[in-house]
């Protein structure tokens, strides 16, 4: 019978930690560019991943809200903030309140 040895210095186990590595950084990218999270979410988040990594990357994935707004919403079409049509300023966007004669 042939003598199998698990050791931790194999190619197999470095090729492990590499793609944990990589997952690892990227969950945390990705949480750092969520829109939809606070700060303080952000560092309950991040130390759930760091100090539990495989469960917390696990339960940010399954538990974490999608950022992209639901077809309902994402339809409707607002005007933009700077809109000036139909007041007296509407030809000269530098016009303010305190620039009026």
């Amino acid at each position: 019978m042939p003598d199998i040895k698990f050791n931790s210095t194999g190619p197999l186990w470095f090729a492990a930690w590499v793609i944990y590595a990589l997952i690892y950084c990227a969950t945390l990218a990705y949480l750092l560019n969520r829109k939809r999270f606070g700060t303080h979410e952000r560092i309950l988040w991040f130390l759930v991943i760091t100090f539990a990594p495989v469960i917390g990357i696990l339960l940010f994935f399954l538990i974490s809200e999608d950022d992209k707004l639901p077809a309902s919403h994402a339809s409707k079409s607002r005007p933009p903030l700077s809109d000036t049509a139909g007041t007296p300023w509407q030809n000269n966007p530098g016009h303010t309140k305190d620039s009026a004669p």
